[in-house]
C-alpha cells in the first residue's frame, strides 16, 4: 500500500494504489490550497486552475506521468511540481503542499 508524506504538515498517510493525490490530502485533513480564497475559487480537481500544485521531494517516479493538461498548466515550472488533482499515486511519495511553496 503506497504511503504519502506531507512534509509541511508532518503527516504520513496510507492510500490505495492509483489514488488521486489531491483527494488523499483532502480526505486526511491536509489543506491543498494556499489560502481560503483558493479554497473557494479552485476548479474542483479538473486541472484548469493550477492551485493544487505540490512539490514532490521524493518518489517522483512513483506517480503517474503528467498528462497534457498538467504539462500545459505547469509549463515553465520545475519538473518535480505536479498538479495534485491530475496525479495518481503508484508508490511512496514525499511532498510539499502549495502553502509551503510561497
Amino acid at each position: 500500500m503506497p504511503t504519502v508524506e506531507f512534509l509541511d504538515w508532518n503527516r504520513k498517510v496510507d492510500c490505495g494504489q492509483y489514488a488521486n493525490l489531491r483527494k488523499v490530502a483532502l480526505l486526511h485533513g491536509v489543506p491543498v490550497y494556499r489560502n481560503q480564497f483558493d479554497d473557494w475559487t479552485n476548479c474542483r480537481g479538473n486541472g484548469f486552475c493550477g492551485k493544487c500544485v505540490m512539490e514532490i521531494v521524493e518518489g517522483l517516479e512513483n506517480l503517474s506521468p503528467p498528462n497534457r493538461r498538467e504539462r500545459w498548466r505547469l509549463r515553465g515550472q520545475p519538473p518535480n511540481r505536479r498538479l495534485s488533482c491530475q496525479t495518481q499515486v503508484l508508490g511512496d511519495v514525499c511532498c510539499l503542499t502549495a502553502r509551503a511553496l510561497d
